[in-house]
Formats: C-alpha cells, structure tokens, sequence
C-alpha cells in the first residue's frame, strides 16, 4: 500500500522538511507572493559550489510568462519531435533502480485513477509537466559553464536546498528534468543565448490539500541496505 504523508503546513524544523518532502502534482490556485520567492530563493543561493563557482542561474516565471510557457512546452511536446535535452538523459540503469522506477510508476498512476495499460491517460499525464502541474510559479534552472559531473553535483546541491526551504515555507515543490527537455523553447522564452544550458526546473506553489496525489509519499530502500559503517 502506498504511505501518505500530508505536506501543505510549514514546517518546524530541518529534519521534518527532509523527512516529509515530497513531489507535489496537483496545486491551489493562488499565488505564492513575491516576498515569499525572494527569501526562499535569498537563503538557497547559499548552497555550496565547487570553490565557490556557483554555476547556476535561476529563472522564475509567474503569470502570463508562466502560461505562455507551458503553452509553448506542450506545443512542442505535443509535437512529432523528440525531447532534445541540453543535458542527455539516462538510456540506461541499474536492475536495482529500474525495479524501484517501475514501481514508483505504478504507485504514482494508482493514485492518480489510472491504468497503467491506458497510454492516453498515461501521455496526458506526462504533459501535465509542461502546465507545471497548475502551480503558480516554475523555476528553470541554467548554466553557462561546460556540463560535467562536478558542475550536476553543484546544481543538485541548490535544487536540495529550494526543496527543503519550500517545504519549510508550507510550499509544495516538483522538481522535473522534463523541463529540460526543449531548451531551444526555455532559452527563446526567456531570451537567453545558447551559451545557457537548461539543466532543469521545478514547480514551485501551495499543495492541493485534499489531493490524495499530493500525499503519496514514494518509498525508500532500507538504511542498512545503503548504508555501510567501518571502523
């Protein structure tokens, strides 16, 4: 049986942020205030970067940006092209992990009210992405410098740290590659040059309380399985 974890009041402390975080797909409609986007996004600049690098840059879109967005992400991704990514995705992984990808898919679709043998609904649901989920806000993540894993760990360090700190807020977050999947569309939207990589994004808003989806919390493998101690 799926665990459920409610996640739409703020938090009192770190180790309850990490604790409850979870990817959130169904949000209120009401706007996060800017105030709120500036303190949040203020206190993640501060995550750690190789020699102080920080090789990021952060885009916030709300309002007629954000829709006008996803009406171009869902064009393109509603398209006969395939997803072009600055940064090229996994084609490969671990039985371990594809065993832990396919079970949270079907844990996700069940939720959701769908079966896993509907590619409509399936398809449909993978779009929501590009429509942020109805969140009032979505954040792309670029960078300048040339992509390497150093530079992911730096970026990864910064999407951990908007994560907790929007749960911290009473904030749901959804942090998704699939908004790096037409960059060509980000970079022409928001006027960037091609020397800006799009690594990722998120939605960022207040969680659907009464969404069972939004309290589907995914499972984790046990500590001892992960975990090693020597001495």
């Amino acid at each position: 049986m799926p665990a459920f974890v409610e996640i739409h009041e703020k938090t009192a402390s770190v180790v309850e942020a990490v604790r409850t975080r979870h990817s959130v797909r169904e949000y209120e409609d009401r706007p996060v205030s800017e105030s709120i986007l500036r303190e949040l996004f203020e206190d993640a600049l501060r995550a750690p970067s190789w020699k102080n690098s920080q090789p990021w840059q952060l885009h916030i879109l709300t309002g007629e940006k954000l829709r006008r967005m996803s009406r171009m992400l869902v064009e393109a991704a509603s398209g006969a092209g395939a997803p072009r990514p600055d940064t090229p995705w996994l084609e490969s992984y671990p039985t371990d992990a594809r065993k832990r990808m396919f079970d949270l898919g079907m844990q996700v679709y069940g939720v959701a009210g769908i079966d896993r043998k509907d590619k409509p609904a399936r398809d449909a649901f993978m779009l929501r992405n590009f429509e942020f989920f109805g969140a009032p806000a979505a954040v792309f993540i670029t960078t300048k410098f040339d992509l390497s894993f150093f530079v992911g760990l730096d970026i990864g360090c910064l999407l951990e740290s908007i994560l907790l700190l929007a749960r911290a807020h009473g904030l749901g977050t959804c942090p998704q590659a699939a908004l790096g999947a037409f960059p060509d569309v980000v970079r022409s939207e928001l006027g960037l040059g091609e020397e800006h990589h799009v690594v990722c994004g998120l939605s960022i808003g207040y969680p659907e309380s009464e969404s069972d989806l939004n309290r589907f919390h995914a499972p984790r493998e046990s500590f001892d399985s992960l975990v090693k101690f020597y001495n």
